[in-house]
């Protein structure tokens, strides 16, 4: 049920990946009819996993843009593929005017269609047929792939040119756009695909925390022949290829038990409190994320590089004493009972098993113990082979793990009327085959957080927990709404195949 927090890097990835190519298409010098079509190799860690399909084309006084990513990873022996089809609707001076994103993480693609009129954006959230429509100030500022050819064309490759653009990514945040600088470094040698090539190289960095930089190399025509999106463990690299070469059969790169942090000292199940050191190594690039003080969890900074955790166990005497939370009065509350696409309320089944899992319960403690149990049991299929999947499929399908429990866990809940969020982070890997035989290990992984009595309260339905144990490490709160969890997920970035950790002390 560990590491599942992997599946917000690769939708990160992705999204950063698609920007990449579509900050370097070819810069033409007439304006002459548009049609072209290109196809990629897509590789992790070196291995082809996948490709990439892009198409540019004019109808009437509007360009269309297509880019469509497909690739496989692996999760152990379980192999996981992923979507991602973006189209965009431009005039031709660039202005968008509409957009419909596609993605594929479970079984059941989540639709984005956006308009774009007027300043706002008007966007219909799409799965198993039911509608959410949300409307959006839009920057005037945006662009989308065609428009960032133009201002590409118009800045040109002289070495030191240096720019900021804005674009849009639906995926990672649909209410704000994403900066990205873009910096003209000169041309040096590079290997496409065993041939050396000489090329013009491009750094295009999305300005979120940490940013991520993607490198990028055009021939002199501005034709994107490669580029490198590197995000530590998740390092993609896309090349120009023939139709042939893009769709040849792929490798799945393993991203799963490579994640895994090895600790030298394992914690008992019946710890109550645990001090933990975080590191990163001196040399890192990133420094150690400003780690979420929980209910659960303080967090005390020793440098750059490094902090100190102390994770008590709740107290769960005094939390079954409390009565409802008046949440109607608290505004900041109210964000974490709404629906959204991941955890979608209004859907019936979801309103159903919500009500059935809390029938009797009169206390919001009873509740919580109800729903954890309820989702734990529910998920019948344990699978790695979900990359993730929301709420609304998940009572459908039965099936996924940590992402999938923790996901369905907090919609349950908000039906239920208990505020409830995600948590993304760290635990210690349950003793069984993963487990390394001597020592312990650590995971990325996903759970719940339900608010009782003015505090968040974490249960974890994955590893059948409603009084989580102290080795659960805050990295990120994710609100699950759609405004998007670009900057929380991140959080986690640094660490991926850098950290270390290190048990200081143990209390029971």
């Amino acid at each position: 049920m560990i590491g599942k927090g992997l599946r917000q890097f690769v939708s990160v990835w992705l999204a950063a990946t698609v920007i990449a190519v579509g900050c370097g298409k070819a810069v033409g010098q007439d304006d002459g009819p548009i049609d072209e079509e290109h196809w990629y190799v897509v590789q992790l860690q070196g291995q082809q996993c996948g490709y990439m399909h892009t198409v540019t084309k004019r109808v009437g006084d509007e360009v269309y843009t297509r880019s469509f990513m497909k690739m496989a990873i692996a999760r152990g022996e379980v192999k996981v593929e992923i979507a991602m089809d973006q189209n965009y609707r431009e005039t031709l001076d660039g202005r968008p005017l509409g957009f419909q994103h596609e993605m594929t993480l479970g079984t059941m693609p989540k639709k984005l269609t956006g308009i774009i009129k007027d300043g706002k954006l008007k966007l219909v959230t799409e799965q198993f047929g039911a509608k959410q429509k949300a409307t959006y100030d839009f920057d005037p500022d945006v662009k989308f792939a065609w428009g960032q050819f133009l201002e590409q064309r118009r800045r040109g490759l002289k070495p030191g040119t240096t720019y900021t653009i804005k674009t849009y990514e639906p995926s990672q945040n649909v209410a704000e756009p994403i900066e990205i600088e873009v910096k003209v470094r000169g041309k040096e040698k590079v290997d496409v695909l065993g041939k050396t090539r000489f090329l013009t190289r491009i750094t295009a960095t999305m300005l979120i925390t940490p940013p991520i930089p993607t490198e990028t190399w055009v021939d002199d025509d501005g034709e994107l022949i490669t580029t490198v999106v590197d995000m530590g463990i998740l390092q993609v690299r896309v090349f120009v290829a023939t139709k042939e070469q893009a769709l040849a059969d792929a490798d799945a790169p393993e991203l799963f038990v490579k994640t895994f942090v090895r600790v030298e000292r394992r914690i008992e199940e019946d710890a109550r409190q645990v001090k933990l050191r975080l590191r990163l190594p001196a040399d890192a690039e990133y420094k150690m994320p400003d780690l979420p003080n929980t209910d659960m969890q303080a967090v005390k900074r020793v440098s750059d590089h490094e902090v100190v955790l102390t994770i008590q166990r709740h107290d769960w005497e005094k939390i079954r004493t409390a009565k409802k939370t008046k949440v109607k009065r608290n505004k900041k509350l109210k964000q974490y009972l709404r629906a959204s696409t991941d955890c979608n309320t209004n859907d019936k089944r979801i309103k159903r098993y919500a009500k059935k899992a809390v029938k009797g319960c009169e206390t919001p403690a009873e509740k919580a113990d109800a729903l954890r149990r309820y989702v734990t049991k529910f998920v019948r299929n344990k699978s790695l082979d979900v990359a993730f999947a929301t709420a609304s499929e998940v009572v459908r399908t039965r099936e996924g793990d940590c992402t999938e429990h923790g996901v369905l866990l907090a919609a349950l809940a908000r039906a239920a009327g208990l505020p409830a969020r995600g948590v993304s982070g760290i635990v210690q890997i349950p003793a069984g085959s993963l487990a390394p035989a001597q020592g312990s290990a650590f995971g990325y992984h996903m759970w719940t957080q339900v608010y009782i009595d003015g505090k968040w309260v974490d249960i974890d339905a994955a590893l059948r927990q409603t009084d989580c144990d102290p080795t659960h490490i805050a990295v990120a709160i994710m609100p699950l709404n759609d405004e998007g969890m670009l900057n929380q997920v991140m959080s986690l970035l640094p660490l991926l195949g850098r950290l270390e950790i290190e048990v200081i002390d143990v209390k029971k």
